[in-house]
Formats: C-alpha cells, structure tokens, sequence
C-alpha cells in the first residue's frame, strides 16, 4: 500500500505555535518548527501485522539534508486535516513510540525515513481504527540541524507513504446450529 499527500492541507508546517499550510518549503529544523503530514484512505485492517514502512520524502537541498529528526504517529484513530488554529500540531494526540532520524548530508532528492512498523502498529491499536482510515505522522526537529522537504504545493515529489503488511488470519468457521446438527445425526 502508497499513498502520497492528497490535499494542501495535508502537509503543515508549525513553527512555535503558528501554522503554515502552504508554501514551497516544509522545515523541521529546531524543536520548535513540526512538520505535520496527512495520509488518507489507509486500507489496513485492524490487527494486521505492519513488516515496514517509511516516509519517503524529497529533499530539497544539499544544504539542507542533515536530519536530526523525531517522528511520531496519530494517537487518533482518524485524524482530521490541519488547520490555521494556533498551535494545530502540537496539541494533536500522538503515538506514544517515536523514532528518530539522525544523519548527516544525505543529499538531496528522494529519501527514506528508518521503518515506522512500531508507529503505524501502535496506530492499528487504537479504538476506532477502522480500513479506510487517515493517518498522521509528525516531525520534530532539533537545533543545529537543517532539513526541508518538499510539500504537496509544488506539485510533485510529495511526501508518500509506503507500507507493507500481512492481514490477520480469519478467524475459523463456526459451524451454526443446523450444520452442527446435522453432523451428529
């Protein structure tokens, strides 16, 4: 399963506490500047076994490819598109499991994040999550350190989300009792 950011509004930007939905560049390049990204229509059924996934993002710049990055999911089921309200990401629900990115000059163009299995099984987990639903994913940067990626407002190369998994095994058949019946005659 790929899913790319579908909406202007499903990438954001938050940069101590204001929001930006638009604009050629989305930073996470201090504690206070969270990128916020939005996937729609994730087609998991609960209790399937996430074996991996990953942002794959572009980068926009050798200058700036250097992550030093903490990403979390949705602690909601279904999270709604980002807004203009102050402080829009930060006050989202979040996983509890985050994983980081550090490294340095990995150049520009399109890269991938460590796997996120841990992030969207925790996801899978929440009451309410049903196929079908969105899911968010939220990027923390640190001091000192310089990444931007491209939004959805350029047009092309927008953040996406590759997974795959393994649905759970269907339950055993239950013999009703007709057919239950009928076997013991």
């Amino acid at each position: 399963l790929t899913r790319s950011i579908a909406a202007s509004s499903d990438d954001a930007q938050e940069t101590s506490g204001t929001m930006a939905l638009t604009g050629a560049n989305l930073n996470a390049n201090s504690a206070s500047q969270i990128i916020g990204l939005r996937f729609t229509n994730i087609t998991i059924p609960p209790g399937s076994t996430i074996n991996s996934a990953t942002l794959t993002v572009y980068v926009t710049s050798g200058s700036y490819d250097d992550p030093n990055l903490t990403i979390r999911g949705s602690g909601e089921a279904d999270p709604t598109t980002f807004t203009s309200a102050a402080n829009d990401i930060t006050d989202r629900w979040k996983t509890s499991a985050a994983v980081s990115w550090n490294a340095g000059n990995i150049g520009a163009g399109a890269k991938n994040s460590p796997d996120l299995a841990t992030l969207i099984t925790e996801i899978l987990a929440i009451s309410g999550w049903a196929s079908g639903n969105d899911m968010n994913f939220y990027i923390t940067g640190a001091s000192g350190r310089a990444f931007r990626l491209n939004p959805s407002d350029n047009g092309s190369a927008t953040p996406q989300l590759p997974i795959t998994y393994t649905e759970p095994a269907a339950a055993g058949q239950r013999m009703g009792p007709d057919v239950a019946h009928r076997h013991a005659a």
